[in-house]
């Protein structure tokens, strides 16, 4: 089958090729596209990362809802025209990481640096995914596609950040930044049950929708720290999170967290190759997580479950829609955040 997909070429710039992709082998699925996305990884591996030494291009999109076009032989997880959802890091489903459910950072696909499981093709007509059965679920006929596609990654990282934090019921957090995957935090925080929910931001629709996510407080980086500080008594919060990426927010996160506090940081530091720790009164006893997106047949399945409840309003992150063929002027759009751009929905034309 020929994709029509994006790509990044070896100037670094996105352009649409013509890929050839194989009849699916006894484990994948092909996979046709019926909604991808734009997602602040895609500008990170356009910019900030080259290309793996002896590749020429880097197919481009790992969020997609598809239609099963072909399935391998050994595939029983779906069935040919079968809705359905991959994660956008897969594994193979043997290694001792996947038997103990830890898919994306797969010891045979995910080999850090180079990250050589993320699924790559969605923004393009069509996909494989290796290994459906560990990787691949059937979406519910109740869920839309802008509903399902979060569970892919953003839903997982946001909610993994929260996690990964050791949230507690009547906990305290602070969530820094709300792009995509800091308001998938923020409503991963409200649904995990956290008391005070503190977001940081100050582009104005993104605030709106921290709110409408369950922020209960949204306040401007200049005067986080301050407002923090006087929200919860000078204690800190008992989670902090770093949703963005930035050594300054990273910063921001551990100033915020209290005494025995945890700072869980999701954010892709794509420009910055090192971070800072000062040894200060922000430092001692503090806990430092991260988190990469966690995947698999189960995590999905978790999502959608949540997701099915109709409690997180998390559909409403679609503000833009556009062609596939408009790919390029989607990664614009999301760039800079114009016209209140938060997620961009890419449909098949």
């Amino acid at each position: 089958m020929i994709s029509n997909t994006w790509v990044k070429a070896p100037s670094g710039e996105l352009e649409r090729r013509e890929l050839e992709l194989a009849d699916p082998r006894d484990h994948e699925v092909l996979l046709a596209v019926r909604l991808a996305t734009v997602c602040g990884s895609d500008i990170h591996f356009l910019e900030d990362f080259p290309l793996q030494r002896g590749t020429d291009y880097q197919a481009m999109g790992h969020e997609a809802v598809g239609v099963v076009a072909a399935a391998g032989s050994g595939v029983r997880g779906v069935k040919e025209g079968d809705r359905a959802i991959a994660s956008c890091l897969y594994g193979c489903g043997a290694c001792r990481n996947c038997q103990r459910g830890q898919v994306g950072i797969c010891e045979r696909y995910g080999r850090l640096p180079g990250m050589s499981n993320i699924l790559a093709g969605c923004q393009g007509e069509a996909f494989l995914v290796p290994h459906a059965d560990v990787n691949v679920v059937r979406v519910p006929d109740e869920l839309s596609d802008e509903a399902a596609i979060l569970a892919t990654d953003i839903m997982s990282t946001g909610f993994a950040a929260v996690e990964r934090g050791g949230l507690r019921a009547g906990d305290t957090v602070a969530v820094f930044a709300q792009g995509p995957v800091g308001l998938c935090a923020t409503a991963g925080a409200r649904a995990l049950g956290a008391g005070l929910i503190i977001a940081v931001e100050r582009v104005p629709e993104r605030v709106e929708m921290s709110k409408r996510l369950g922020a209960d407080v949204v306040l401007d980086p200049q005067d986080a720290l301050e407002g923090i500080r006087e929200l919860t008594g000078k204690r800190g919060v008992d989670v902090a999170i770093e949703a963005l990426g930035h050594r300054d927010t990273f910063a921001a996160a551990l100033a915020a967290a209290r005494l025995d506090g945890t700072v869980s940081s999701v954010g892709v530091y794509g420009q910055d190759r090192s971070l800072e720790l000062p040894v200060g009164p922000a430092f001692y006893q503090r806990r430092i997580v991260t988190s990469m997106c966690p995947c698999g047949t189960d995590r999905l399945q978790a999502l959608l479950a949540i997701l099915r409840g109709g409690r997180t309003g998390l559909e409403a992150l679609f503000t833009h829609h556009l062609p596939i063929s408009r790919t390029d002027e989607a990664y614009e759009l999301f760039r800079h955040r114009r016209d209140g751009a938060i997620k961009i929905g890419l449909v098949p034309g």
